[in-house]
């Protein structure tokens, strides 16, 4: 992916000692070590700076490092030798990119050369991402991917896409292809790692990050997600470590100044937390997270006005964040606004993801309105004694599921319900899941019914509700009510719009289910386009 922050690393230029610069650059490229590559070109330069392979070669090391003023400046002195014209429009076109120019990059990526073809498309397709032009995107993809089939790069930059689209079924598939074709490529490791974190497994995610780092040194953002996991293991001596080495590569970094700031307010050290904060100043002001920390700083210094004020501006980019809408419904409450703090916090405690502590606040709050919800969010924040295990069992029971091990997952909600956790609005969601897959369809609408019945607005739950009732053959209206319902919630979420178009199409309105089905076959895998058409032609 572009690097959302370019980095430019200036390091004088100084006599490396040896006699064939070049060489030790090519060596030094091969071996991923841009920094190195970068010192060996400026001493071959130094000597010759018209020399066409050591400005080529030292383009595409500033763009490895993120430089694209300086790259753009090494193949300008390319651009009229004729053997190298192919080659330096799709790496000019990767450097404009690095600026942040996507429209002159678009100009440079019509009609690749087939040899740099990979190049061109990826550019292509970044460049309309970075113009919000999304379907013009994954028509590039797709026509990048029909040229170059087994390109790690561009199966990666689909797979962020997917991941961004919330299709993660099929992104776990495109990352897999992604690390067959390429085991070693940079942006296919990141994408597994990603995946591996979204899943709660942070040990898988640390080994991927780990071997990213490992070949390519010079990257800050394995470096940086390899800080993070380490931050979310509770290794933070190896977190910091992590964090000094990338101030080192990039000083002033936000990212880094922000996670050290966050895990200094992790180990309840809100004076270090502030003050790094203050010092990191404007630099952190386009760092998502960082509006959310500053405000719970400022709750917990007692600045309630400002909490406010910071908290409303982050929940206006992250609607429904939970952790958010606590802190923000805390700083309201100590305010004296507590009816305002009920409008907001209620919302959030109907959806399933719903935590104990939403839950707590919640009913504390409504208690004040007098509202008759109160109770019910009271009962559903209450955790059963003697079970500290259940977070771990909700992630394995998880794991099962995106394993597909049905009857496992089973065994573990069965276990979780009859803990006293049949009130939790996840926990029901995914039984009915778990039963629908096992063929236990009335149980599965039984365990969906009561999923819905705590948590009535959420999509998820309003599509698995919608699911099982068009499987199970019941009532296909209802079925098509709820996944209209779901998918006007969440429009960005693929399956659920999959959903939707077979209710359409079992109610017999064939020209919307058409529509909708149009929307998913540009990233649809094998068998799901053979399920596409296999609805087309019922259709």
């Amino acid at each position: 992916m572009v690097s959302l922050l370019a980095i430019s690393l200036a390091l004088g230029a100084c006599s490396t000692g040896n006699d064939d610069p070049m060489a030790e650059a090519e060596a030094a490229f091969a071996e991923n070590d841009y920094r190195g590559a970068r010192i060996y070109l400026m001493s071959a330069l130094k000597e010759n700076s018209a020399d066409p392979a050591a400005n080529l070669l030292y383009g595409k090391t500033l763009l490895r490092l993120g430089d694209g003023v300086a790259a753009e400046a090494a193949f300008k002195k390319l651009s009229n030798i004729t053997q190298y014209q192919a080659e330096v429009q799709g790496l000019m076109a990767h450097a404009l990119l690095l600026r942040n120019m996507p429209e002159r990059a678009l100009t440079l990526t019509e009609n690749p050369n087939p040899q740099h073809a990979s190049l061109a498309y990826w550019v292509k397709a970044q460049a309309l991402l970075a113009l919000d032009r999304k379907e013009e995107a994954v028509a590039a993809l797709t026509d990048g991917l029909t040229a170059v089939p087994n390109d790690p790069r561009l199966l990666a930059l689909r797979g962020n896409y997917e991941v961004d689209q919330r299709n993660i079924s099929e992104a776990r598939r495109t990352a897999a292809l992604a690390l067959k074709y390429g085991p070693d490529n940079l942006d296919a490791l990141l994408l597994s790692g990603q995946l591996a974190l979204m899943r709660q497994d942070l040990q898988v995610a640390k080994a991927t990050f780990d071997k990213a780092l490992e070949l390519h040194p010079d990257s800050i953002t394995p470096l940086f997600s390899v800080a993070a996991v380490n931050a979310d293991l509770g290794n933070a001596k190896d977190a910091k470590a992590n964090l000094k080495r990338i101030l080192e590569l990039a000083p002033g970094h936000p990212m880094a100044l922000f996670l050290m700031a966050k895990i200094a307010f992790d180990d309840g050290d809100i004076d270090r937390a502030h003050a790094l904060i203050q010092g990191a100043g404007e630099t952190l002001n386009d760092v998502p997270g960082s509006a959310l920390l500053r405000g719970e700083i400022a709750y917990l210094q007692g600045n309630h006005e400002q909490a406010i004020e910071r908290l409303r501006k982050f929940l206006v980019d992250m609607p429904g964040h939970v952790q958010g809408t606590i802190v923000l419904g805390s700083a309201l409450e100590a305010a004296g606004n507590e009816a305002e703090a009920y409008q907001l916090v209620k919302p959030a405690a109907q959806r399933a993801n719903a935590t104990p502590q939403l839950l707590a606040l919640a009913a504390k709050l409504g208690r004040t309105q007098n509202d008759p919800l109160a109770a019910s969010f009271a009962t559903r924040a209450k955790v059963p004694q003697g079970r500290d295990d259940i977070a771990l069992k909700m992630t394995e029971a998880g794991q099962a599921i995106a394993n597909k091990q049905w009857a496992k997952a089973d065994a573990i909600y069965a276990d979780l319900r009859a803990s006293g956790l049949d009130g939790n609005a996840i926990i029901m969601n995914n039984s009915a899941l778990v039963q629908l897959e096992l063929g236990n369809k009335a149980e599965a609408v039984t365990f969906a019914r009561a999923a819905l019945a705590l948590t009535p607005d959420d999509p998820n739950v309003l599509d698995t509700l919608g699911w099982t009732l068009l499987q199970s053959d019941q009532d296909k209206g209802e079925a098509l009510k709820l996944l209209r319902q779901a998918s006007a919630r969440a429009p960005g979420n693929l399956e659920i719009r999959w959903h939707l178009a077979n209710a359409l199409a079992a109610n017999g309105q064939a020209a919307e289910a058409k529509r909708v089905i149009s929307s998913l076959k540009a990233f649809a895998s094998a068998d799901q386009q053979a399920q596409i058409d296999e609805l087309l032609a019922r259709l």
